[in-house]
């Protein structure tokens, strides 16, 4: 067996499963692989620290000056939002340096919050629970997946939607490693719509539907566990 499909002893982020390396040479950087429910993870030694982090995200042109950047919340809020009908608090989890979503939908008549750890960590939000949590190019930076999939959950009132944007990493192995969204330095989390399956079953989520690339939507619920992969 090679250095590329070797067991490694650690176990999956999201599941538990037992991982194992893949690596990519050229950069040298190292990934847990888990079989069982799809999620890949660079591994920890490759991870920035916070200063570093901080700093790259500084660099992302993500504000109103940004026509695509606007547009592509607009047709997110209107292809995924506003079909939900939601009429309670809404919090943007993850805002960036400027919170164009919450912005748009504040203009929107919603009632929006936002928390964000680098540039708008008022964690008086996170003791409250809301109708609608948004977290769009977030769940990829999750050192803790788990524990980050769990807090969101606790903040929703029943029956309350956790929409998600995040790129889905359908791939063959050699496709993921010549994927364009995993080489962002700060991108350590990757998910399948199998993970995103598994999320729902063990947090008692319901996967509402998901657009087969990089939109999912969750509800959450007491009870049986009714999983549908639709498309939007």
């Amino acid at each position: 067996m090679d250095n590329q499909n070797k067991i490694q002893q650690t176990t999956c982020r999201i599941c538990g499963s037992l991982t194992r390396n893949l690596m990519d040479v050229q950069i040298r950087v190292t990934y847990s692989v888990c079989d069982e429910c799809g999620f890949i993870y660079k591994n920890l030694e490759h991870h920035m620290d916070k200063e570093s982090e901080h700093k790259e995200y500084l660099n992302h042109n993500n504000n109103f000056e940004s026509i695509g950047y606007v547009k592509m919340f607009e047709s997110f809020i209107e292809d995924f939002i506003t079909p939900l009908s939601i009429s309670g608090k809404v919090l943007e989890y993850g805002s960036g340096p400027g919170p164009v979503l919450k912005e748009l939908l504040r203009r929107q008549g919603y009632d929006v919050y936002n928390y964000d750890p680098f540039f708008s960590p008022n964690t008086e939000c996170l003791n409250q629970t809301y109708d609608l949590i948004t977290s769009t190019e977030v769940v990829e930076h999750f050192v803790n997946p788990l524990e980050e999939f769990i807090k969101l959950k606790s903040l929703l009132n029943e029956s309350g939607y956790l929409v998600l944007m995040t790129n889905f990493s359908e791939f063959n192995e050699p496709e993921f490693l010549k994927w364009w969204y995993r080489r962002d330095t700060t991108h350590i989390s990757f998910y399948k719509i199998k993970t995103f399956e598994f999320l729902a079953f063990k947090l008692n989520l319901r996967l509402v539907s998901h657009n087969s690339k990089n939109v999912i939507i969750f509800k959450k619920q007491e009870g049986k566990i009714l999983v549908k992969n639709k498309k939007i």
